[in-house]
C-alpha cells in the first residue's frame, strides 16, 4: 500500500510504511495548467507506478507533468506504467556549416529591432503560434506582455505578399524561436536563416520541439546531431 506525506511542496513516499523516496511539486508561472513532480525515488518499481501517481493526483487536483531525458529509461517505463504519456521530444541542436544539408535559397533576410513596427508584429505572430503548439501539452496561461519580456531583440524575417510569412527570434548564435504560417515558404526561409548566421558564426544552437514543426523543419536541414531527447510526460485523469 501506497501513502503520500505532504508538507509544503515536499512529498514523501511510504510503501507498507517504509520510506521509499520523495517528490518535489512545483510550478511554472506561464503555464499553471500542470503540476510539475520531480522524482527522488529510491527505485522505480514499475509496480507501484499506477498506486502512486493515482494518489498524487487526488492530492494536486492537477494533471502531472515530468520532464526527463529520453535516455532515462527506468524513470521512462516507470512513467509509463502510471498512466503517463509522453506529449513532447526536446531536441537540442548545435551544428555547423559541415552539418548543413539543406541546400541553396535565393530568398533574402529582413531585419528589424524592438521599437520598429515589424518586431511588434513579430512578437504578435510568435505568441500566437506559441500558444497553438504548446496548447495539447501544458497551455500558456500568463499574459502576451510576459511572453514578449524577455524575447531577443533581433528577428529575422521574411515576406510573402506583403506579409510577414516566416521569422526566427535570435541571439548571438542562439536561434531562440522560428514559426511561418506556410510549410514550403518556411523551409526556404529556413535555409536562409542556416546560411545567414553560419557565415557569421561557426556553430548555431537550438531547441526543437516534435509539437513545434518550424522548428522540426529547421531541424531537418542538420545531420550529425545526437537524437538523446528531454522528453516532457504528462498524466490526467
Amino acid at each position: 500500500m501506497i501513502t503520500i506525506h505532504k508538507t509544503d511542496d515536499k512529498c514523501t513516499v511510504y510503501q507498507n510504511e517504509r520510506k521509499i523516496g520523495g517528490l518535489t511539486l512545483y510550478n511554472n508561472p506561464h503555464h499553471i495548467k500542470n503540476c510539475y513532480v520531480k522524482l527522488d525515488m529510491d527505485c522505480l518499481n514499475t509496480d507501484i507506478s499506477a498506486e502512486l501517481f493515482d494518489k498524487l493526483i487526488q492530492i494536486v487536483h492537477r494533471p502531472l507533468q515530468v520532464m526527463t531525458s529520453s535516455a532515462n529509461t527506468s524513470l521512462t517505463r516507470f512513467l509509463t506504467a502510471g498512466g503517463f504519456l509522453c506529449r513532447r521530444k526536446c531536441y537540442e541542436i548545435e551544428a555547423g556549416a559541415k552539418d548543413y544539408i539543406g541546400g541553396n535559397t535565393h530568398m533574402r533576410p529582413e531585419y528589424c529591432t524592438p521599437g520598429e513596427p515589424y518586431y511588434r508584429q513579430s512578437c504578435r505572430i510568435m505568441f500566437d503560434y506559441y500558444v497553438c503548439t504548446h496548447e495539447a501539452i501544458n497551455p500558456w496561461t500568463a499574459d502576451y506582455s510576459s511572453f514578449c519580456k524577455n524575447m531577443p531583440c533581433e528577428v529575422v524575417y521574411a515576406k510573402q505578399h506583403g506579409n510577414i510569412a516566416a521569422l526566427a527570434f535570435v541571439e548571438d548564435n542562439e536561434i531562440s524561436y522560428v514559426c511561418g504560417t506556410d510549410r514550403h515558404f518556411f523551409t526556404e526561409f529556413a535555409k536562409c536563416l542556416a546560411a545567414t548566421m553560419l557565415a557569421k558564426h561557426e556553430t548555431l544552437c537550438f531547441e526543437s520541439d516534435d509539437c513545434d514543426w518550424a522548428a522540426m523543419t529547421l531541424k531537418s536541414l542538420f545531420i550529425n546531431q545526437d537524437e538523446i531527447s528531454f522528453d516532457t510526460y504528462v498524466l490526467e485523469r
